[in-house]
């Protein structure tokens, strides 16, 4: 299979073309130059042949401290690939960068495609024959903002194809994990730990992460797909433009993943924005592990289950409303707990594909009402006639445990009935980390209620 990267100074339109080329938008862009920093990677299908296409940070070869695991990454990028693609800008022409980078790819020996964006009119192409001084070969004029000459760089791309295309063997889809959590709690660290190489950039301040990031992993048999995000900052810290994009991105990502890994750092604790991040995942309904990272950090280490007791427990004090999400306590920098985190996540997942009939369900809530009767108000008490489990059929693995039930009145419910409830479920049937969304419903047909008002609905009488 052939791989495609995308390569060049920064701000020359690399993500906007991966974009038009990918035919959706899946890099994040901005008019800000460095945007993109992580290689993302994404399988496309060039004249129906199978390729794999990279986008990456602009190249500066900056001598900064700073900005060198940035170029170095990007470096390695490309000794992996197959067919690579300089992207340079056509309008501004050569600049000492692009003679540069165009050096380094040179000494690659890579089959190297010259491409000069930002070429909208045709009266521009001759702008595009002057790059083609760098003696990589003949410059392709495009314009990826306006999506001209898309189309024939497409066809010139899998014109050339020195690999025969072999037989297309159907695969069993990746399992989306999205991991979750706050700036600088270790995400990408994770990911790099759980894939055994440096495929994301890592730095000590928060930020580094600006796009979701999709990496392939095959674990045990099992094919994953690892989404990394930007750390989620609070509202008041996100200025306007690109960090408001850059949460949406991680937002998106929670939307598409099957499995949600939320990482807290146990250094630092829960703060407010990790129960904001935990409230999405509840509201959302994905499935949901608890990753605690940093645990060689922890200033008094203990015992390995005493550990983890403790952990839990400041998840069900601070968290209640993920206390059902399995926690696993790991440092991503000693690699320590890395196959228990996937073998949690895969159990989570394949328990979210178990299907809970209706029958079993509501022979379920006969026998927990005879158990614990529903408490009274008023004289009158809630009755559960049926239930039925509203979780789509062809994607229960990424939805909620959906149920709808069908009472008397839903006036008379009260939380702690439907906490009893919900514990009394998670015992009978298969939903380890896994939402429970409960909607109820007044039965249509049902015997009348009594016509006087419930308790807290009279008004109180005066005397005069």
């Amino acid at each position: 299979m052939r791989t495609f990267v995308i390569v060049g100074r920064p701000n020359v339109g690399k993500s906007t073309l991966f974009n038009r080329l990918c035919g959706k938008e899946i890099a994040l862009t901005y008019r800000e130059p460095g945007v993109t920093r992580d290689p993302l990677s994404v399988r496309v299908r060039f004249g129906g042949k199978p390729a794999v296409l990279i986008d990456t940070g602009g190249v500066a070869f900056s001598r900064e401290e700073k900005e060198r695991p940035l170029t170095d990454l990007t470096l390695a990028t490309l000794r992996q690939a197959s067919d690579l693609l300089l992207v340079l800008d056509g309008r501004s022409g050569l600049t000492p960068l692009d003679w540069e980078i165009a050096g380094v790819l040179r000494k690659l020996g890579k089959k190297v495609w010259v491409i000069a964006n930002k070429i909208d009119q045709e009266e521009l192409d001759s702008l595009a024959g002057e790059l083609s001084e760098l003696g990589l070969g003949e410059p392709i004029p495009i314009s990826a903002a306006h999506n001209r000459g898309i189309r024939p760089l497409r066809e010139k791309l899998t014109g050339e194809d020195p690999v025969p295309a072999s037989p297309r063997v159907p695969e069993e889809p990746a399992r989306r994990l999205a991991l979750l959590g706050r700036p600088n709690v270790g995400k990408s660290t994770l990911v790099n730990a759980l894939i055994g190489q440096s495929r994301l950039l890592v730095a000590p301040e928060p930020g580094t992460t600006h796009d979701a990031i999709d990496i392939e992993l095959e674990w045990r048999k099992k094919r994953f797909l690892l989404i990394d995000t930007a750390g989620l900052a609070p509202r008041h810290k996100q200025r306007e433009g690109l960090a408001s994009k850059t949460a949406g991105r991680s937002l998106h990502a929670l939307a598409r993943a099957h499995l949600v890994i939320l990482v807290l750092d146990s250094h630092s604790g829960i703060t407010r924005q990790d129960k904001k991040i935990a409230g999405w995942i509840q509201r959302i309904g994905r499935p949901c592990v608890i990753a605690w990272n940093k645990c060689d950090l922890l200033p008094q280490p203990t015992e390995g289950r005493r550990t983890e007791a403790l952990l839990a427990k400041a998840v069900k004090s601070e968290l209640p409303f993920l206390s059902f999400a399995p926690v696993v306590p790991l440092s991503a920098r000693d690699g320590t707990n890395l196959d228990r985190l996937l073998e949690t996540s895969l159990r989570v997942d394949e328990q979210a594909g178990q299907a809970v009939s209706t029958g079993a369900l509501n022979r379920f809530f006969q026998k927990a009402q005879r158990r614990l009767p529903p408490p009274g108000s008023g004289g009158r008490r809630l009755k559960i006639y049926y239930a039925v489990n509203e979780a789509p059929r062809d994607s229960a693995a990424a939805s909620p445990f959906r149920l709808r039930l069908f009472v008397n009145d839903p006036r008379l419910l009260v939380a702690s009935y439907e906490r009893f409830l919900e514990a009394q479920i998670r015992k009978e049937f298969p939903l380890l980390g896994r939402p429970v969304h409960w909607s109820w419903k007044k039965a249509e047909g049902s015997v009348p209620s009594e016509k006087r008002p419930l308790p807290s609905q009279r008004r109180k009488k005066f005397s005069s």
